[in-house]
């Protein structure tokens, strides 16, 4: 997984270049370090030397995150399962569009260039950082690393004049210090043909599922470096190409993305692996909040799926609550347009802040409104075929699943009978798991080299696309798709004993360096990873009975 939200997340995938290894067995290769967590903020500040005051040669790009409107009934319908269209959604809970066009004009007068068009949930905001500071009573001061690199940033809390209070209260966008990564990878792996015997998937494949008509949508922040990797990937192992499922969309309003790690192709190889008709929607952005904000805002405006996978995240307790709030807003309005979201819990384990700091979890997997990713290793049977999982845990490497309370958002109405007395009545992640142990990963291509895959970025789109097949099913058999999928996920994992077979493989060994994997739900796995057979069925009894 890497971490993007506007908090800096070098992003990290490391490659190791090899032959067309056999992956149908998965052997532990030489590995190369698993990136340790960037320092926060603040260490980093401590650490770099104080250039003064951003100037105006500094750029910053600021998303103003609207208020919404019946924030009451808005929760309610997301815990119903209940959708509306995107018309409804602007006339029952949008911002009001008078007192966002007086807030734009606010922010011209300020110095800045402010654009909205709805129904986004966010005003972008860009110009001189002296004119930010000034508009929002902030000292943006300007910061040189000892490698040379150079940030600008502010500890100080915003403050909105207001004609911008009036209609919102969350601004991200105020350094560009934190941002993103992605992680590991090595040789061999497990091949589409392992993964779709692995986790039961090849019975929905064998009935014609395939992802036809869905459409899964990928927030990234490292660039393709060319087509050539996804091309070779199909051809490799028999599947559609690429190309007419494939839509690349970029905005310079989103910033440039950082060239290419290997983040965006192990995502859409392995959700192309899966579900192999399924159309694939990449949103590229700058590795930042303010520009990450604004990208994820017109995926969901666009609304060309119903489902995201997002490799992406940050320290929890280091992410500005400005950029906290305005995401959880954009991820709000996708729930109510109905849109399943994954996002990878981390690989640094319970520690995704680093292990000189106390265990916490990456945002925005701590969000109660996302569908959390933890990690595993897998074991094989001879035969290939599923044998047992461990919590994905190396104190070697310091790498894991992440997993944990979160420190800022109460546990939600789904997770009331999962509370473990250390969560402080807090959401806990994963909500479930999949192979993300880089040494039993998954074979990609990238680079023009066969590669080894792992990271809890590995586990995302495989659960993405997964549910594209479900989905496929439950509307050939005319019912409702998917939509935010804990509070079901966690009706199966609670009434699995009546549940045959079981929709989950239950992980009972191993731990994430911190918590330990046991019977039922845990905060190194969650529920555990997928039987996708036994999950489908599972799914259509849940809606057919309307969830009870």
């Amino acid at each position: 997984m890497r971490i993007r939200p506007l908090v800096a997340l070098a992003a990290l995938i490391l490659l190791s270049a090899c032959q067309s290894a056999p992956a149908a067995a998965v052997h532990p290769a030489a590995q190369a370090p698993i990136p340790k967590p960037p320092p926060t903020l603040a260490t980093a500040i401590q650490r770099a030397a104080h250039l003064g005051p951003a100037d105006r040669t500094t750029t910053v790009f600021l998303s103003f995150g609207l208020k919404v409107r019946n924030q009451d009934q808005l929760a309610a319908l997301a815990g119903s399962g209940r959708t509306v269209s995107a018309a409804e959604y602007a006339a029952r809970f949008g911002p009001d569009p008078l007192l966002v066009q007086q807030a734009v004009s606010a922010v011209d007068a300020a110095g800045l260039q402010a654009t909205w068009q709805a129904p986004s949930s966010v005003i972008a905001a860009d110009g001189p950082a002296p004119a930010a500071a000034s508009l929002l009573d902030v000292d943006i001061e300007s910061y040189r690393l000892p490698d040379g690199s150079s940030f600008y940033a502010t500890l100080d809390q915003p403050h909105l004049p207001p004609a911008l209070s009036a209609v919102t209260s969350n601004v991200s966008g105020l350094d560009d210090y934190r941002g993103a990564r992605g992680y590991a990878v090595r040789p061999g792996g497990l091949t589409p043909v392992d993964v779709l015997s692995y986790y039961n998937i090849k019975p929905l494949r064998d009935a014609g599922l395939d992802g036809t008509g869905q459409t899964i949508m990928l927030p990234e922040i490292d660039d393709l470096p060319n087509l050539n990797d996804l091309d070779k990937f199909a051809a490799r192992f028999g599947l559609p190409a690429f190309g007419p499922l494939l839509t690349l969309k970029r905005d310079p309003s989103w910033g440039t993305p950082e060239k290419p790690q290997g983040e965006t192709v192990l995502d859409l190889e392995i959700a192309h692996a899966v579900a192999p008709n399924a159309k694939l929607v990449v949103y590229f952005s700058a590795p930042d909040f303010g520009h990450g904000d604004r990208a994820l805002d017109q995926l969901v405006t666009d609304h060309l799926g119903s489902i995201i996978s997002e490799s992406l995240g940050s320290c929890e307790p280091d992410t500005p609550s400005g950029a906290r709030n305005v995401y959880a807003a954009i991820q709000d309005r996708a729930i109510a347009l109905g849109i399943s979201h994954f996002v990878a819990s981390g690989d640094s384990g319970a520690y995704t802040c680093g292990l000189d700091q106390a265990p916490a979890g990456s945002f925005p997997s701590t969000l109660p409104t996302v569908t959390a990713v933890g990690g595993t290793s897998v074991f094989e049977s001879q035969q290939g075929i599923y044998y047992k999982e461990y919590a994905w845990g190396s104190p070697i490497d310091e790498s894991g699943g992440g997993g944990g309370a979160s420190q800022f958002y109460a546990a939600p109405a789904y997770q009331k009978n999962e509370l473990a007395a250390a969560s402080h009545g807090r959401r806990q992640v994963p909500d479930v798991a999949a192979d993300a142990d880089p040494s039993t990963g998954f074979h990609i291509i990238f680079g023009g080299q066969d590669g080894q895959a792992g990271g809890t970025s590995a586990a995302t789109p495989l659960w993405a696309a997964t549910v594209a097949l479900i989905n496929q099913d439950l509307k050939q058999k005319g019912l409702r798709e998917v939509g935010f999928a804990n509070p079901a996920l966690y009706w199966m994992g609670e009434n699995s004993a009546r549940l045959n077979p079981a929709p989950f493989h239950d992980v009972i060994a191993g731990n994430n360096l911190y918590f330990d994997a046991a019977t039922g739900w845990d905060s190194a796995t969650g529920w555990g990873s997928m039987d996708a057979a036994a999950m489908d069925a599972a799914w259509i009894r849940y809606l057919k009975g309307g969830g009870a």
